[in-house]
């Protein structure tokens, strides 16, 4: 499982690094699946780079019969998709294993978006602003069956802002949802809870003519060891939408046509607020006159 797991971060983390070198970065989608250790009989991996903000990737269900001990049945899938324009990102992972003969296989699989653009902030006026990186929406599911410890399954969203290049300030929200998976970026001991009210939004401060950097990680992870019994675990992450909220008069670069075009959400200004706290007091003194009236007048 570690071996598994540990390439399959390997080459991601390769994705990111290789992402924050170009301009607009390539946009890449990951998935994975397989036995946990690799070089051996049904062991699958697609990777997708692609244009225009967009990418997915997709393996499986990859059915592997008769694996060691002879005559076990295991199967995994792994999915991967996701925008810069729509802010839209999706990963789902997929494992089940059945023994047949003596000690079970185990099988895993892994997908993940590791999406990274790098743009140039121009201010039509003032030295600085701040910019707010989150997502309106975030959902998924960490499931498995069988003999308890046997099975698991994991999401996770990482979103990041670097401001300035590399050396430059940072910031980080991380939210995850696990069903007996270990993962040290979730607490507390590796449980999390998945949601916008886990996933804090981040904010940045920026300046005029300097480079800005977003990246959003999402990951679906799934095990399977059938010991005595058959074990499936499934794990799906969906996030709808990222968004990206600049100050007026702040543009951002990233050579990405609509980039990320979803409409964040809406935060009442502060008049707006004060003309709706009057408009409903107003509301609540004309509801209150109007029986007044009425027992009035038939008096």
């Amino acid at each position: 499982m570690k071996a598994f797991l540990g390439s399959s971060l390997l080459c991601v983390t390769c994705l990111l690094l290789g992402a924050s070198v170009a301009r607009a970065g390539p946009v890449s989608a990951t998935a994975a699946a397989g036995p946990p250790t690799t070089g051996t009989e049904c062991g699958f991996g697609s990777t997708s780079a692609g244009g225009s903000g967009f990418t997915s990737a997709s393996i499986g269900p990859i059915p592997c019969g008769f694996v060691t001990p002879f005559g076990n049945s295991i199967s995994s899938s792994g999915s991967a998709s996701g925008s810069w324009i729509t802010g839209d990102f999706f990963a789902s992972s997929g494992a089940s294993a059945t023994p047949e003969v003596g000690h079970g296989a185990s099988i895993g699989s892994f997908a993940s978006d590791v999406f990274s653009v790098v743009g140039t902030l121009a201010l039509s006026s003032g030295t600085s602003a701040l910019v707010t990186f989150g997502a309106t929406g975030v959902s998924g599911t960490a499931v498995g069956s069988g003999v308890a410890g046997f099975s698991s399954s994991g999401d996770m969203i990482e979103l990041n802002m670097i401001a300035g290049g590399p050396g430059g300030t940072s910031t980080t929200s991380v939210a995850c949802l696990n069903f007996n998976l270990f993962s040290s970026s979730c607490a507390p001991d590796g449980f999390g809870l998945l949601g916008v009210g886990a996933l804090a939004p981040i904010t940045l401060t920026v300046f005029n003519g300097e480079t800005l950097e977003l990246d959003v990680t999402v990951k679906a992870t799934s095990f399977a060891n059938a010991v005595t019994s058959d074990q499936t675990a499934n794990a799906a992450i969906t996030v709808d939408p990222l968004y990206l909220t600049l100050p007026e008069g702040v543009t951002f670069d990233t050579g990405i046509s609509g980039f990320l075009s979803g409409t964040p959400p809406a935060v009442p200004e502060p008049a707006s607020l004060v003309l709706m706290t009057l408009g409903v007091a107003a509301l609540g003194l004309v509801r209150r006159r109007i029986p007044a009236r009425s027992a009035h007048s038939r008096s």
